[in-house]
């Protein structure tokens, strides 16, 4: 399961990023080929690099590619290690419900604002982090049960 979210979220990733790229291209090919400007191009371009980071933050999440701190645990027996991912598991998890919970508001109250260059609401942008916090919440929820069976 794992693998095909990734691959759905660095399909998702790839094509904000293409998307990104050649908006930018032409707000420059239109800047100084045309000497007109596409103003819109540079904020969407911004929306899908932010976008680009949240979703990538999960994928890190997933593929347990963040930074962490095993300096304790390399000298720790493998029962007590599976205590404390276990443990950790569950800090995680509220601290994304946190995040989560708090993110909502956010979204909410920028839904009423629009982008500076095109009539598109804020709350596409903001709910990149209650999107990507919401998927690590699954995520984590999905793996900790996994773990607990294993047990």
């Amino acid at each position: 399961m794992e693998k095909k979210l990734v691959r759905i979220l660095e399909t998702i990733c790839g094509a904000f990023l293409v998307a990104m790229v050649a908006l930018l291209f032409a707000q420059v090919g239109t800047r100084y080929i045309l000497q007109g400007s596409l103003l819109w191009a540079g904020e969407i371009a911004v929306w899908f690099f932010v976008w680009i980071t949240y979703l990538g933050a999960v994928i890190l999440y997933i593929n347990k590619k963040h930074i962490i701190v095993d300096i304790l645990t390399t000298f720790l027996p493998e029962k007590v290690n599976k205590t404390i991912e276990m443990i950790s598991s569950v800090i995680i998890l509220i601290f994304l419900l946190i995040v989560f919970k708090e993110s909502i508001p956010v979204v909410i109250s920028y839904s009423k604002q629009t982008a500076t260059s095109i009539a598109l609401s804020k709350k596409y942008l903001f709910s990149s982090l209650t999107v990507s916090t919401g998927l690590m919440i699954l995520y984590t929820i999905y793996s900790f049960i996994r773990k607990l069976r294993r047990r």
